[in-house]
């Protein structure tokens, strides 16, 4: 099929099934979704059905025609569905398999991938469409448009034409495309595009471009304001396009960019509300002559009657493909809320599994009781002596109250309640059949599970991950009727997307597993990882390598399959000229493929992992190995661009990114590390040698995030500083510690190896704490955009593991003096706090209880290592046989000082007895022992040779003697004693203090 063809095919197609068939507007657009078709026409109530193909034009994509399938102007087919049609995914792979591609034969896939637009106030949820590996559709829900909320939410699909026809055409780039007989794609497109990208990254007049702007922005305000919608509508199109070749350029820097987006969004939430307005004062033509014809309303089935035994049950929610993440929350959520929800029920039953996969989430439940149990409860009436007279007959209360419980009155009780009698009835409720309690149930079940992000879809305005698309419920052989979303409960599931996902009939609970393994659907995450893994390795072998463990891929891998097919896939070895961390970013992070190695070394082979146990594994195959070699080659691109400049000639372009707002640019946080540096170096008595390497690397540190390659994939910073700095000539000391002060990057991540690289991750980690803090940005809940809890958790694990002796007190108030704005009063002190808590989970996570953290937190909080060692001191003594006696004897000097507001000093000559002499020299000879060496060992060791004085004391001596002289002269010494861990730890928050 040509080029051409494939557009009038899907015009024929989408024509068939009701839409429209609009044209491409006349003005440029970055994406289908300008189109006034799509971007008005989805707002207000009216129903709409349209489709067309778009040309679209992204200057920053450009690569001067040499990427097999990236273009700065491509052609998208557009599809709205207003209202969503209940079956959308049916429709997209029946115009699939109207194109010529066989769906039961290549693996297509539905990986999360949500869209928004912040120019254009606009969002949705949906998918990445995959065809063999390669993404050839956008399937989006939109919920927002020009800030506006949408209602009926419409269903667009976005096609990519060139990638789709490359695959049936078997050829492997764009430019040779068959547009018709005897031209191809490159014949028609290729001058223009390469024309187009050196006039957008290189040619286009910066200051000119930015005027056509401002005055394209004014003109759609002039429209505005003479409340003319479409001339509005494309000026702001115009704006967008300008704004995307300044980013070209590289002319925009993060803060401008944002400034951009406020202003054309703005301005689309303007027109959006005009064409609103407009339609509204139209009437809303279309809703009569579009109205859409909607399938009829399943009704629910009678109510089952109970079964005379226990049954197992079943619950099976099915959906469009749920994100990964989404589904391993609805798996816990559903599991924790049956079980709640049978226990509240007072339902009797068995084991309760929860499995799922992408497109369902399933419970089971083994021996259900056929009715809940009976409820027995007692209930207070009046006193006895008010229910009853001096002859012991029922008074009207307790007559009345026994007709309120529906006993009788002979059968009330009398009970002890608090030292008085009272009457009391027994009120027995009879369990109800298991029948009518399921389907209340069931729908409370299936509506508390929660997402981090959900979507409408349907009129029954019903928010879940994806949408709902069939409900089977048995219990037994029954159905348990309810409804939720718009969807009834029956006994049906649906199969597997290579087979078209036929409906397949459930007889009952107990064959559902069964019925489920046949049908080709493994259930159990775990099954499909162990088949993955498995079968991965065998093919790894193959080629002379293994599958490194990699449980996080593997799992999310599991998790976007129902029926898992691992293939073997190569690619050109030239490729391995690449870092290997660039190629294993894009391998399993775009891609979701399982790397081979050898050695550690990267072999040039991956496995993919496709849907489906029929699927033409050459063809499968071959259509990953295209998609991993444009990849790879856009990664080349990147490289080679990067390359030919050193890495410190990229330092300058770090004043267009911004930092945060009032932090300035991320060059200027690179001078403030600069600065810090040599501070953190001489607190931690760093060697000249590893000072030099530390303040080189710190000077380079974030040049990396204005590379091609880090702006493309931003989990190669550091990596590619690194790398960058090692091909510019930089020691390798220097480039370690560019790419190391990143770590760690999570808890369990890799330590830095060097001195210099943990100077400088401290400084930046110092230098963001102090300035998000002072800039007013703090986390709060769950949200903590800036992962500060991440950062603050780094400077602890780097602290301890490193064996640092660092006063992070003196290193906060450093990096203070180093910003650009000023630090409010308070903020050190909170900062100093959010840390200590932070460092009290370290601990915990550690294995040093709750007590002995808080004890020693409260004297040593700002030096994480020196607490962790004195943590793990205190800790294994408070496991010695005397530890309750010495505690007990330190705990008697405290209590009897701790209010005292004046601090007593000492005079030997007045000690009249013995015990006070003997017990002052002990103190002192426990002072001069801390003098030498100041630890909690020391300290406690020295409270050893304490503890029987202090009781002799205490069993002698009157404290709190009459003499004011003798009374303050003995508190004084116990202050002292008292102040003995003064800087170590606070005894006081010990349990048994």
């Amino acid at each position: 099929m040509d080029f051409q063809s494939a557009i009038m095919r899907l015009n024929e197609f989408w024509t068939e099934h009701g839409c429209l068939l609009w044209q491409p507007y006349n003005v440029q657009v970055g994406a289908g979704t300008l189109n006034p078709a799509t971007a008005l026409r989805v707002l207000g109530p009216e129903p709409w059905n349209v489709a067309y193909p778009e040309p679209s034009v992204r200057p920053a994509d450009g690569r001067y025609g040499e990427n097999p399938n990236r273009w700065q102007q491509f052609y998208q087919y557009q599809v709205i569905l207003k209202p969503d049609p209940g079956n959308p995914q049916e429709l997209y792979l029946a115009s699939l398999e109207a194109l010529g591609i066989d769906t039961s034969r290549h693996d297509v896939r539905f990986v999360e991938d949500n869209w928004e637009s912040p120019a254009l106030g606009a969002w949705g949820l949906g998918w990445e469409v995959w065809l063999d590996g390669q993404e050839i559709s956008q399937y989006t829900y939109f919920q927002q448009a020009g800030g506006l909320d949408l209602d009926p939410v419409s269903v667009e699909i976005t096609y990519g034409l060139e990638r789709i026809v490359m695959v049936l055409q078997g050829v492997r780039a764009i430019p040779e495309i068959r547009w018709r007989d005897g031209l191809t794609y490159g014949d028609i497109h290729l001058q223009g595009e390469i024309e187009h990208c050196t006039y957008n990254f290189r040619v286009a007049d910066v200051d000119r471009v930015r005027k056509m702007f401002d005055m394209c922005e004014a003109e759609a305000q002039r429209a505005l304001d003479a409340s003319l919608v479409m001339p509005a509508h494309d000026y702001v199109l115009k704006c967008s396009h300008l704004f995307n070749v300044l980013d070209a350029r590289g002319a925009v820097g993060v803060t401008e960019r944002a400034r951009f987006f406020v202003r054309m969004r703005d301005l689309a939430r303007r027109v959006a509300g005009a064409y609103v307005q407009q339609r509204e004062e139209l009437g809303h033509p279309f809703q009569e002559v579009l109205n859409p014809r909607r399938a009829a309303r399943q009704e629910l089935l009678a109510e089952a009657a109970p079964p005379e035994r226990p049954q197992r049950f079943v619950l099976e929610i099915g959906c469009e493909e749920l994100p990964v993440a989404d589904l391993a929350a609805a798996c816990r959520q559903l599991e924790a809320e049956m079980t709640r929800a049978m226990q509240d029920a007072r339902l009797g039953h068995g084991e309760l599994r929860v499995f799922g996969t992408p497109r369902r989430v399933v419970a089971l439940i083994e021996d259900v009781a056929p009715y809940q149990e009976d409820l027995e409860t007692t209930i207070k009436g009046p006193a006895v002596q008010i229910a009853f007279d001096g002859d012991g007959a029922p008074t009207k209360a307790a007559l009345g109250f026994a007709r309120s419980r529906g006993v009788d009155v002979s059968e009330l009780q009398t009970q002890t309640i608090d030292g008085k009698e009272y009457t009391t009835a027994v009120v027995r409720e009879q369990g109800l059949p298991a029948t009518e309690i399921l389907p209340g149930l069931l729908a409370d079940a299936v509506a508390a599970l929660r997402f981090g992000k959900s979507m409408r879809w349907n009129e029954s305005g019903v928010a879940f991950s994806r949408p709902l698309r069939w409900l089977v419920a048995l219990f037994g052989d029954q159905v348990i009727p309810f409804a939720y979303a718009g969807v009834t409960s029956g006994r049906t599931t649906r199969g597997i997307r290579p087979e078209g996902s036929p409906s397949i009939t459930v007889d009952s609970a107990e064959a559902y597993e069964d019925v489920m393994a046949e049908a080709g659907v493994m259930l159990k995450t775990e099954a499909r990882q162990e088949a993955i893994r498995r079968a991965a390795n065998a093919l790894a072998a193959e080629g002379g390598g293994y599958i490194p463990e990699t449980p996080d891929l593997l799992q999310e891998v599991a998790d976007l399959v129902e029926q898992p097919l691992p293939i073997l896939g190569a690619f050109d070895r030239a490729y391995l000229r690449l870092p290997a961390d660039v190629l294993l970013a894009v391998m399993k992070r775009h891609q979701r493929y399982l790397p081979v190695m050898r050695d550690g070394e990267l072999l040039p082979y991956f496995v993919a992992v496709a849907n489906g146990r029929d699927l033409d594994v050459a063809a499968v195959r071959h259509g990953n190995e295209e998609v991993l070699r444009a990849r790879y080659a856009d990664a080349a691109f990147f490289y080679e661009a990067d390359r030919r400049q050193g890495l410190e000639s990229f330092t300058p372009k770090l004043a267009t990114l911004t930092f945060e707002e009032h932090l300035g640019s991320v060059l200027d946080k690179v001078g403030r590390i600069e600065q810090l540096v040599p501070r953190l170096g001489e607190q931690l008595r760093l060697a000249d040698a590893d000072l030099d390497v530390a303040r080189r690397a710190a000077s380079l540190c974030k040049s990396d995030l204005a590379t091609n390659m880090v702006v493309e994939h931003t989990s190669l910073q550091g990596i590619m500083g690194g790398h960058y700095a090692q091909l510019a000539g930089e020691s390798v000391e220097v480039a370690q510690a560019i790419e190391e002060h990143y770590l760690p990057r999570y808890a369990g991540d890799r330590m830095p190896s060097s001195l210099p690289a943990v100077v400088v991750g401290l400084a930046d980690r110092l230098d963001s704490l102090v300035g998000l803090f002072a800039a007013g940005v703090r986390p709060t809940g769950a949200a903590d955009p800036w992962g500060l809890r991440r950062t603050a958790l780094a400077v602890h694990q780097i602290a301890i593991g490193f064996r640092l002796e660092v006063d992070l007190g003196l290193a906060l108030a450093a990096a203070a003096e180093e910003l650009p704005i000023d630090v409010p009063a308070g903020t050190l002190p909170e900062i100093k706090a959010f840390l200590a808590t932070r460092l009290d989970g370290v601990l915990r996570d550690m294995g040093i209880p709750y007590d002995v953290a808080s004890a020693v937190l409260a004297e040593q909080a700002s030096a994480p290592y020196s607490a962790y060692q004195s943590a793990e001191t205190l800790g294994a003594w408070t496991h010695r046989d005397d530890w309750d006696l010495l505690l007990d004897n330190y705990a008697r000097c405290v209590r009897i000082v701790r209010d005292q507001a004046q601090t007593y000093s000492l005079d030997p000559s007045l000690y009249a007895d013995e015990a006070e002499h003997d017990l002052y020299r002990a103190c002192k000879a426990a002072e001069d022992a801390l003098e030498e060496d100041r630890s909690i060992e020391t300290f406690l060791a020295q409270l050893v040779l304490m503890q029987p004085i202090i009781a002799r004391f205490f069993d002698e001596v009157l404290v709190m003697a009459d003499d004011r002289s003798l009374r303050e002269n003995r508190l004084g010494l116990l202050q002292r004693i008292a102040a003995l861990p003064a800087g170590l730890a606070d005894l006081s928050d010990l349990e048994g203090f």
